[in-house]
């Protein structure tokens, strides 16, 4: 009997694919990077081709390395980035232009345009990279004009890619898009309406854990069912255990993005954007509050990448062994998201004298990252409860151990550290019927590491002070 999954993770960086027994317990892995475009100023794109082509190679070498074949799995979990935006023809299935990447901010002038025609202020929203292909770019405006023109999520992409019937979403994906109504659970004909795109453009909606579809026989050697479709995040805050009103977990990856469970239904709880969680195979509906940094990991690629550290590994040993001695870093390299919401703002270092060592530079930089975090949770009202951590970021003890000071609440770090492959592959689990219901999923693994604080309340809400005082005077902008 097929009692193995496949969980899928398209990051913005590189690509992940593990393969899951009925124990829960991981029996292979397999990642490749993801070439990242940077054509100009505030612009992050992807080839959509070359994102296809490392899908297949990382599940081909996943299930390699667990010495089995695809007649071995009970479903394929798919994971994917979510305010990317692609665009395709419906007669060929070609590409018609680079995908937008989450980050890129050529369409921020869009957004303001769209708030007036009463198109949601939700953050790098898909929604406002489509208008901007509408506008701006003459191969996709054609396709519109002429009816060919499909657009969606790399989800979408993915499940017509790797399997050819048919491109499908799920609605945590759906919902980062601002084209879909979160009460009716259905595209919203008034925001499309607005945008000047037609329904049949969009992906179909399904289930998050249900099959629809399954891979081309080519790819794996056999056919494995398509069993879920996810958002990175919400796969992520599905392996970390968010499964009650209040819980939170923080991804601390390319960004760092907050999620809060709201609840089953939409729009409980104040601050943050109202995004569906994930819909289950039974029909059960959660959904949450998300709030986001978008430099995070991206602030120590950048060191690396102007030759200060040699990989972020380097990176987190010097921070780990320096004092930031005064210098200061507000990680805004793609503006300043929750809760400023100002796409204008741009990333600031200061404190600095000829003494400055890159040393202190990169604790600065964590400080910063940790103080962001901090941030979001201040925003959505998170209180004082545990909260949840992964991503690559959250292997430096330090940054989590500040976190957990200005917070003033423990933070935990599961011992399996990529949740959003796991949380494909356990959501595929019950799409396929590996498992009866979430009631049965197999317990996380032991061994999670929890970061209590260790400052006193009087210097956590100094330091949150003073780094208040820093954006405010120093990167946000007036209006922001």
């Amino acid at each position: 009997m097929a009692d193995l999954l496949l969980g899928l993770d398209l990051g913005t960086s590189r690509v992940r694919a593990l393969v899951l027994d009925g124990a829960g317990e991981v029996r292979a892995r397999a990642f490749a990077p993801l070439p990242v475009r940077l054509p100009a100023p505030g612009r992050v794109e992807h080839d959509p081709d070359a994102l296809l082509e490392a899908c297949r190679e990382v599940l081909r070498a996943a299930l390699v390395e667990a010495k089995a074949t695809a007649r071995d799995v009970a479903g394929l979990g798919i994971a994917t980035q979510r305010s990317t935006a692609l665009a395709w023809d419906a007669r060929s299935g070609a590409a018609l232009a680079p995908a937008i990447g989450w980050q890129d901010q050529r369409s921020a002038e869009i957004e303001d345009r769209l708030r007036e025609r009463g198109v949601p202020p939700l953050h790098q929203a898909t929604a406002a990279k489509l208008a901007w292909w509408l506008e701006r770019d003459p191969v996709v405006a054609s396709a519109a004009a002429e009816g060919r023109l499909r657009v969606g999520t790399p989800d979408a992409w993915l499940a017509l890619g790797l399997g050819g019937g048919g491109a499908v979403t799920d609605p945590g994906q759906a919902s980062c898009t601002a084209l879909y109504d979160l009460q009716r659970g259905v595209w919203s004909d008034v925001m499309l309406e607005r945008l000047g795109l037609s329904s049949d453009a969009l992906p179909l909606l399904a289930a998050t854990s249900e099959v629809r579809g399954e891979t081309h026989p080519s790819l794996l050697g056999a056919p494995v069912p398509l069993a879920a479709r996810a958002g990175d995040q919400q796969a992520a805050a599905f392996a970390q255990g968010v499964a009650a009103p209040g819980d939170a977990k923080l991804t601390l990856g390319t960004g760092a993005i907050l999620d809060v469970h709201a609840g089953s239904e939409p729009g409980a709880g104040a601050g943050g954007f109202p995004l569906a969680l994930w819909q289950l195979a039974d029909g059960t509906r959660a959904y949450c509050r998300e709030g986001n940094a978008a430099s995070a990991g991206s602030a120590v690629e950048w060191l690396v990448r102007l030759g200060l550290f040699a990989s972020p590994a380097a990176w987190a040993r010097a921070a780990d062994a320096a004092d930031a001695q005064g210098v200061v870093c507000v990680p805004a390299f793609q503006g300043l998201a929750t809760p400023w919401h100002d796409p204008a703002a741009r990333g600031f270092i200061g404190g600095l004298t000829r003494g400055t060592t890159r040393e202190q530079l990169a604790r600065a930089v964590l400080e910063g990252i940790a103080q962001r975090s901090a941030d979001l949770l201040e925003a959505l009202g998170a209180g004082t409860s545990g909260l949840r951590v992964d991503g690559g970021l959250a292997r430096s003890d330090r940054l989590l151990q500040s976190l957990a000071d200005l917070t003033r609440r423990p933070v935990a770090r599961p011992a399996e550290r990529e949740a959003t492959a796991v949380g494909a592959a356990l959501l595929a689990g019950l799409g396929a019927s590996v498992w009866s219901d979430r009631a049965a999923l197999p317990a996380p693994r032991a061994g999670a590491r929890v970061f209590r604080p260790r400052m006193s309340e009087a210097e956590a809400r100094a330091a949150r002070e003073r780094w208040r005082a820093v954006v405010t005077r120093r990167v946000a902008s007036p209006a922001a």
